[in-house]
Parts: structure tokens; sequence; C-alpha cells
């Protein structure tokens, strides 16, 4: 925890997390670093100031639980998607608040998928994690307490 109240923070895999004290967001912003620091999970915004076009090659299945380029989609959040659900999932009122593969996240608009139009790992303003976000940080939970 870093003692200002400007905005910000950052989590590293496996290594830290950090947020800052006093700003308004800080809560919030301590949970969506926690999911990079203990979950492994990706930022999944792609139109935000730090967006970059090439962040990830698209041609390869990135490690991230939360995060798809459908390349290698079998062993994610596959097991979560309700039947009749497209993939990849039109960003509609329809699918808002289900499950499904989302274009956008890893900071790239196109060919990075999400699992949800919204959750703490995209805005501060999510209700929470969703469900593919919940079930890395639970596996890790697991694994250390098992």
């Amino acid at each position: 925890m870093v003692n200002t109240h400007r905005y910000g923070g950052g989590g590293i895999f496996n290594h830290f997390s950090v947020f800052t004290s006093d700003n308004q967001w800080s809560k919030e912003v301590f949970v969506h670093e926690f999911g990079h620091q203990f979950g492994g999970l990706a930022d999944e915004y792609f139109t935000s100031d730090v967006s970059y076009e090439e962040m990830l090659d698209t041609d390869k299945e990135p490690w991230n639980p939360n995060i798809t380029t459908l390349v290698a989609f079998d062993g994610k959040w596959q097991n979560l998607i309700s039947k009749g659900t497209p993939v990849p999932t039109p960003r509609s009122k329809k699918y808002k608040g289900k499950t499904g593969v989302f274009e956008g996240g890893a900071y790239m608009s196109k060919g990075v998928y999400s699992p949800s139009m919204d959750c703490k790992m995209r805005t501060n303003t999510a209700e929470g994690f969703c469900s593919a976000c919940e079930n890395a940080i639970t596996e890790m939970l697991e694994m250390y307490t098992k």
C-alpha cells in the first residue's frame, strides 16, 4: 500500500501487488491488482488511454485464465458458457451478466476475448469478478490450501 491520494496500482503474478491508500477507488484497485498478483488474471479493458494494438500475439493462446485468442480455448472457461450462447459473443444487452467470449481484452479491441461484458478486471464499477476470474482465484486458493 502506497500512502498517497493519487490513483494507481500494479500487480505481478506470484510476486507482488501495489495500490494507493487514499484515493476514492483504492479498495477497487486493490481487488483488481489482487486479481493480477494472486490469480494471474489479465486486464480485460481495451478502450482506455493505455490500450495497445499489439499487446499480444493473437496467433498464440495467452496463459492468463481470463483472456483468449480462441487458438486453444478448450481449457479456459468454455464449461461456464450456457448452451446457445454464441462464440464469439456479441456485446449486447442480451448477454449482459452472462459468461461468453466477448471481443476485447488485454488492452486490445480485436483478436483477444474476455469472459464477461464487465468484471473487476475491466472496470472499477463492476460488482465483482466474472465467473471465469472467480474460478481462477478459487483454483489458486485450493492449490495453496489442500
